[in-house]
């Protein structure tokens, strides 16, 4: 194994040289989030059929964050949460 500044990698150079070449691609927030809905939901069915019940857990709060996180970019006020109505705001908060 070649080392990197202290960390080990088990690739080839070559293999290294191809993976810092590829240029960045932009992808938004949204579509993450709702790309990683589905796998995570897709898990919580395969943890709860070998009884692993804590990595069902997980998956399902990583399925329910992807979910909310992609819904709340497609809110029409642009990004971020909606705004709150005053029957849900914290007392004294305006």
């Amino acid at each position: 194994m070649a080392s990197l500044g202290g960390r080990r990698w088990t690739g080839s150079d070559k293999v290294r040289r191809q993976t810092a070449a590829m240029p960045p691609t932009h992808v938004g927030r949204e579509e993450v989030a709702a790309h990683l809905a589905k796998p995570a939901g897709e898990m919580v069915e395969l943890a709860r059929a070998a009884d692993l019940h804590l990595v069902a857990h997980l998956a399902d709060m990583t399925r329910l964050e992807a979910e909310k996180q992609a819904r709340l970019r497609r809110w029409p006020g642009g990004t971020g949460p909606p705004p709150q109505s005053s029957e849900t705001r914290p007392p004294g908060s305006r």
